[in-house]
């Protein structure tokens, strides 16, 4: 588990509400994604949102998520919610439902735990962020990738077993020429 890479925050009792869902059966699991997990795994930068990518009992087959159990849970406990985002202790919060796809699984099920606010957390590992990053294909996500190789946040070998598995090699090699030579698969 690593040290609290944040400065205080109330990111925790953000999570508190997670681990509540999960109590509750509304979330099988979680993991932080998106840009709040590259600022913990490697440095500060602006982003809007806290990404939070869940595992659900029973998903539907439906590629959109039925919130009507999170809208429920965080109505009881008071909060607000506009849209996809659910404002929890002043964060905009997106759930991202995970189990459609079997790299985001993944990365969920095997997400490193951080310690945040004196709680243990579930983020998702720099390798996976990237393998969905690539997968995504934004500009914006490529620069995130660029950061942790930048920073030597990701394992060279990992990450390609990661691509090659979910078919994410040719998408990687259409961007690698952003990247150093330790990830030119």
């Amino acid at each position: 588990m690593t040290e609290d890479p944040l400065p205080a925050t109330n990111l925790g009792e953000v999570v508190d509400v997670v681990k509540e869902m999960m109590e509750d059966g509304i979330v099988m699991d979680y993991a932080i994604g998106g840009a709040v997990a590259a600022i913990l795994h490697y440095e500060p930068f602006s982003t809007f949102d806290l990404d939070i990518f869940i595992l659900i009992n029973d998903p539907s087959d439906s590629l959109v998520l039925d919130m009507t159990k999170i809208y429920d849970f965080v109505r009881t406990k008071g909060f607000d919610f506009d849209h996809e985002f659910v404002m929890i202790h002043g964060w905009p919060v997106q759930f991202v439902e995970a189990s459609h796809d079997a790299l985001w699984v993944e990365a969920v099920e095997k997400a490193e735990r951080m310690e945040i606010d004196a709680r243990e957390v579930n983020v998702i590992d720099a390798e996976h962020l990237a393998a969905m990053w690539i997968q995504a294909g934004r500009r914006k996500d490529i620069r995130k990738i660029e950061m942790f190789d930048e920073a030597q946040k990701m394992n060279a070998d990992i990450l390609k077993s990661l691509l090659k598995r979910y078919d994410l090699l040719g998408k990687w090699k259409q961007s690698q020429h952003n990247f150093s030579d330790a990830y030119q698969y």
